[in-house]
């Protein structure tokens, strides 16, 4: 090998090494401009991360408020729901005890109206006429205020002995025979004295 081809070898490694190195450098200069890249654009990113991080609060706050806001709800509703069931339970227990208090007073009425019947049947002066607080009376009270307009008849035809006038439905065999009425004569005509 001559010195010119040494010298040549030489010079294309000190080339290479110098292209090498700047390759080298650049890279590395590429690299810290890509990291600082990098860092500027991480400082950003954490400024707005920390410019809203009251509005996240904020948000979560309300996300937590509303939670709270449900689970009010749902239990005023499970308390309405168990006021209802509590209601609709008070009602079932006064609507029987209702039902109980009315048969209790229905089987009163009966053993009221069989007393009356009794003592109907027991007084021998009891006629067509029956007891006090008994429906038919209340019958006979309207025909009495009805034909109270009407002129009282003497003992004819269809007057009671107290003055009463008897139509000649109201007459029946009972009040024929103590002789609270008397009867017309078959002929239509008044009763002889």
């Amino acid at each position: 090998m001559n010195a010119s081809t040494i010298i040549w070898i030489v010079v294309a490694i000190v080339v290479v090494l110098i292209v090498v190195g700047i390759i080298i450098a650049v890279s590395r200069k590429a690299a810290a401009k890509k990291r600082e890249r990098q860092r500027e654009e991480a400082a950003q990113l954490r400024q707005q991360a920390a410019e809203n991080e009251p509005e996240v609060r904020a948000h979560e706050a309300e996300v937590e408020k509303q939670r709270a806001e449900a689970k009010m709800a749902k239990a005023n509703a499970d308390a309405r729901a168990a006021e209802a069931d509590r209601q609709a339970a008070a009602a079932a227990q006064l609507d029987s005890e209702a039902e109980k208090r009315e048969q209790a007073v229905q089987e009163e009425r009966l053993a009221h109206e069989r007393r009356l019947e009794r003592a109907d049947d027991l007084d021998p002066d009891s006629g067509p006429q029956q007891a006090p607080g008994r429906e038919s009376d209340q019958r006979a009270e309207g025909n009495a205020a009805a034909n109270a307009d009407r002129p009282v008849p003497g003992p004819e035809r269809g007057a009671a002995d107290d003055g009463r006038y008897v139509s000649e439905q109201d007459i029946d065999a009972e009040s024929l025979r103590r002789g609270d009425v008397r009867p017309p004569d078959s002929d239509g005509s008044e009763p002889k004295h």
